[in-house]
């Protein structure tokens, strides 16, 4: 990257007013030396992700995982079925395989990524008689086959020639495959609410709970519009949209805020904490980006709404971003009805906010939570 781009991106994100002190500008050479200097912590990350993936390849495929202690592969635990840590996540669908295949794009292994296509392609079924999370599987397969089936069709080819002889978007037909399994989850629950697990084989929905969270219930339409635009088919793409404002709309009156678990079955609140971490993180994530990607207007409204009810009632004390006075910035959980504290601890996901805030352009705000 040349050095004046470097110089105007930092300056960008620097630019929080209109003036600027001689320690202002300090700040703004030392972040841009940073900058010039990163390729030698690019190249540790790619290192670092060269080593995981040969590693699943030799130790693990096909399981979803390795497990580094004996390095050996993970899959479900058909033993142990209520083993939700493991289970939700990992259905015997080559998980690490499809989830690194936009990694490995982005990280310029070319040959790697045509590799690992075709071994999704040659290998990955889903009919087994495994019950998983509706959240995980559409994240992390959904979402992955679609990734690569579009870095593979885009004509611009920003990462390399990504392009393979004879490929005919069998990944689209593979997601496809995957979002019919999902659709009963949806059909079969009386609010419209979706279940939170499903048979990934049948497509059956999992009776074994009816409570669902905030972000895995609301956090699918990114995957099912993608897919809904690609096959021209606005079934995907509506589903998880009306769950959506379905959630939107039960949020309560006198606070604005929502809480953290639902009854799928009632459509009533189960637990109460409203939060931006664990449960709650990607439902908020999603309303901004469906607004950036699709031009959703509707959702764009409403994440500005539940950006200033979230700062309004979640976060307490507060600093200047540029002069650094006061303390930092605390989202703290509260209940959703009156908008009082009910805990004291924060958890590792809410450090995908600032994140958020950035691509919002919310520069300032998002320094205080780094």
């Amino acid at each position: 990257m040349h050095l004046f781009v470097v110089c105007a991106i930092t300056f960008s994100l620097f630019g929080c007013a209109s003036s600027h002190t001689s320690s202002d500008w300090s700040k703004f050479i030392e972040l841009t030396l940073k900058w010039v200097n990163k390729k030698s912590s690019l190249d540790k990350v790619k290192n670092m992700f060269d080593f995981a993936y040969a590693n699943y390849l030799q130790f693990a495929f096909p399981a979803d995982e390795l497990n580094p202690l004996n390095c050996s592969g993970r899959g479900h635990d058909h033993e142990h079925p209520g083993n939700l840590n493991v289970n939700d996540a990992l259905g015997d669908f080559h998980l690490t395989l499809v989830d690194s295949l936009d990694t490995l794009a982005i990280m310029g292994r070319v040959e790697e990524f045509k590799n690992a296509v075709n071994m999704v392609i040659s290998n990955l079924s889903f009919n087994r008689n495994v019950r998983v999370q509706v959240f995980e599987a559409s994240i992390r397969i959904l979402g992955g086959l679609l990734s690569a089936h579009l870095l593979i069709t885009d004509p611009a080819q920003p990462f390399g020639d990504l392009r393979l002889n004879g490929y005919d978007g069998e990944l689209l037909q593979l997601a496809h495959d995957l979002a019919n399994r999902m659709l009963n989850v949806f059909d079969a629950s009386p609010s419209g609410l979706p279940y939170p697990r499903f048979n990934l084989g049948s497509g059956l929905k999992d009776n074994t709970t009816s409570e669902a969270c905030l972000a895995g219930a609301g956090s699918l339409l990114l995957e099912f519009g993608c897919l809904s635009a690609l096959l021209n088919d606005p079934t995907y793409a509506s589903v998880s949209r009306r769950v959506v404002l379905d959630l939107w709309h039960r949020r309560s009156s006198v606070t604005g805020l929502l809480g953290a678990t639902i009854d799928v079955n009632t459509g009533k609140w189960i637990n109460r904490m409203s939060g931006i971490g664990a449960g709650h993180d990607s439902f908020y994530e999603y309303l901004h980006k469906t607004a950036v990607i699709f031009g959703d207007r509707q959702m764009g409204e409403m994440f500005e709404e539940a950006l200033n009810t979230l700062r309004y009632h979640l976060r307490s004390l507060g600093s200047d971003c540029l002069t650094e006075s006061g303390y930092p910035s605390v989202y703290w959980n509260v209940d959703m009805y009156t908008g009082n504290r009910v805990n004291f601890w924060i958890d590792t996901l809410q450090s995908a906010w600032p994140g958020v805030l950035v691509s919002h352009a919310q520069h300032c705000t998002s320094s205080e939570l780094f």
